[in-house]
């Protein structure tokens, strides 16, 4: 049984941004360095409809955030070894989601440019996931 929580369930954050990108109020700060810090300042939230709650992919947060800063890792291509946009906690929340109707998840571990190359591998398979026909 999941147990009841207020505030921001830290070991749930996967380090997305998406609370920050839709918090009204800026109370949600997305810093990107050497790695990514995700800094929750309940003092700046306002009445709002806790949008950072219903956007949240893991249910990380409920009801107003506590203060808290959670530090992530970076996830890399692992072909090239490129710094990703997004940390590893997502990149394995995304291969999870991914893995469950598509054969390829490892995709999220790879920058742009090595996705691309696979494209050329296997046509078929990428043109079938996205919708498309192969001639």
């Amino acid at each position: 049984m999941e147990e009841e929580f207020e505030g921001v369930k830290a070991d749930a954050c996967i380090g997305c941004g998406l609370c920050a990108q839709v918090c009204p109020h800026n109370a949600i700060f997305v810093m990107d360095n050497d790695k990514r810090v995700v800094s929750f300042h309940p003092e700046l939230c306002k009445e709002c409809n806790y949008e950072c709650n219903s956007i949240c992919p893991t249910q990380a947060i409920k009801g107003k955030p506590t203060r808290i800063d959670l530090e992530f890792e970076y996830a890399h291509c692992q072909v090239c070894g490129k710094k990703l946009d997004y940390t590893v906690k997502t990149a394995e929340f995304l291969y999870r989601k991914l893995g469950k109707f598509y054969d390829y998840p490892e995709i999220v571990f790879m920058c742009d440019r090595c996705k691309h190359e696979r494209v050329k591998e296997f046509p078929s398979e990428y043109l079938k996931f996205f919708g498309g026909m192969l001639k």
